[in-house]
């Protein structure tokens, strides 16, 4: 599913864009057809819907949760080629919240000369003054900058009749690269523009990942990895259990390695790095697509 520090499973235009060659640089540059790439985000079901209890995908220790804010500061999606000379780069940042249904756009390039560019790449990283909205209150930018957040989620996770509230907001700043997805039954490197036509990646984010009780996928493939909420709800019931799990009461709970909590090998040592850690592998690319993860912060 992952591998330690590289790979993860992994998710019109709008402002400026920047091209590092007019004539394009990730295919014959006397090439005749020309094509668009387009690029947009959503966050699947889960996170416009909520994550059940049971059933496959689903929390296994009986709870559900559900999303009432997911931001995610998307930006410098790259298009170049096998030698990672540019042809397309988008300049700036979007603020999206994936609560809001449908796929959004990001941005597109047009008259990209035709063939293959292998070496596609994104980041998640925070918000700044000239990070741009979609479909998000200005009021949500400022709450980002001032934080210094790259992700900001809220939600409320259930339990028969227990009821958990978490505002969480991080910001750490992520680049995906390398980035591929199954196309056509082949495993794919990037993106490939035909002439006249458009290719549109979608950079799909997972919120289920906040919840997984391994950070890397067993070797073996013996031992799944599931979604967990109990050790979470436990850390405020140890706290002022006042009804909300924060990050400050997750930094005072142990990683529980009896309920099935595995490090796999990170150096993390408590419920607050793990949950910090997994923001990392919330990026993927055409839905299950993976990519390269670079700890840029």
């Amino acid at each position: 599913m992952w591998k330690k520090e590289l790979s993860v499973m992994i998710l019109v235009a709008l402002g400026s864009v920047a091209c590092g060659e007019e004539d394009g640089g990730g295919a014959d540059p006397n090439s005749a057809g020309k094509g668009t790439a387009t690029f947009t985000t959503w966050g699947e079901e889960y996170i416009e819907e909520g994550i059940p209890a049971g059933g496959e995908g689903g929390f296994v220790d009986g709870w559900s949760v559900k999303f009432s804010k997911f931001l995610v500061v998307l930006g410098h999606v790259t298009v170049a080629d096998g030698s990672g000379k540019e042809a397309a780069k988008m300049t700036g940042s979007r603020l999206v919240d994936h609560v809001k249904k449908g796929k959004k756009s990001l941005v597109s390039f047009p008259d990209l000369p035709a063939g293959a560019y292998e070496k596609v790449s994104y980041e998640i990283l925070p918000a700044d003054a000239q990070t741009e909205l979609l479909g998000v209150d200005a009021a949500d930018k400022d709450f980002m900058i001032e934080n210094n957040y790259s992700v900001y989620v809220e939600g409320t996770a259930t339990k028969e009749q227990s009821n958990k509230t978490f505002k969480w907001g991080f910001s750490q700043r992520t680049r995906y690269i390398e980035c591929k997805a199954e196309q056509d039954g082949k495993e794919t490197l990037g993106i490939v523009i035909t002439s006249g036509g458009t290719d549109t990646s979608e950079l799909t984010i997972h919120g289920d990942h906040f919840f997984y009780d391994r950070l890397q996928a067993d070797p073996t493939g013996q031992i799944p990895t599931n979604l967990r909420f109990e050790a979470l709800a436990r850390a405020d019931e140890e706290g002022d259990k006042n009804g909300e799990v924060t990050l400050d009461e997750l930094t005072k709970a142990p990683i529980d390695l009896i309920a099935g909590y595995d490090p796999s090998g990170f150096s993390v040592t408590n419920m607050r790095e793990f949950v910090t850690e997994l923001t990392r592998t919330l990026g993927h690319f055409r839905g299950e697509g993976e990519c390269t993860i670079v700890r840029a912060q």
